[in-house]
């Protein structure tokens, strides 16, 4: 009837597990904090930042204007603040005319925006595009699986 736990109960609980358990959540959590520390630092994940000052010393620094822009509302429909927008801003350097199409989540792209190029004109990127990585979701991976590697090497079996 009553299916509720007690806070004594809960504790009683989570002391049940045994110290490979609470071994590898530490492991988890100073492993998370390394991360986190590399990441503020620079050392990992930087790429982006350091490509986007390269351009900035080098004057490699055009100014896109928003051309056109449309949305496409992800679930729930309706809801405004959960909507992709594409913007597509038009950029020239030395003459020539490109496109750039930019996606954005929840905001409607800026009127104007500064875009950036390394060596090419033709691959330009804006502040927007550089914090996009895929490979971030390994910060989460990571201290799962030495988790899971302590909790195991220390006889854990679940």
């Amino acid at each position: 009837m009553n299916d509720r736990m007690t806070i004594s109960e809960a504790i009683e609980a989570l002391a049940s597990y045994g110290p490979a358990v609470w071994l590898g959540v530490l492991a988890a959590v100073v492993t998370f904090i390394i991360e986190i520390i590399l990441c503020t630092k620079g050392i990992l994940f930087a790429e982006g930042e350091k490509k986007l000052k390269r351009a900035r010393k080098a004057g490699h620094v055009v100014l896109g204007t928003l051309k056109k822009y449309r949305y496409k509302n992800r679930e729930p429909e309706g809801k405004t603040a959960n909507r992709l927008y594409i913007g597509i801003y038009e950029y020239t350097v030395d003459g020539v005319t490109r496109t750039k199409h930019l996606v954005l989540s929840g905001m409607k792209p800026p009127r104007t925006l500064y875009l950036y190029y390394t060596y090419t004109p033709k691959h330009v990127f804006s502040e927007y595009d550089v914090g996009k990585n895929p490979l971030k979701v390994l910060i989460y991976i990571i201290p799962v699986l030495v988790a899971f590697v302590v909790m195991t090497a220390l006889g854990f079996r679940p």
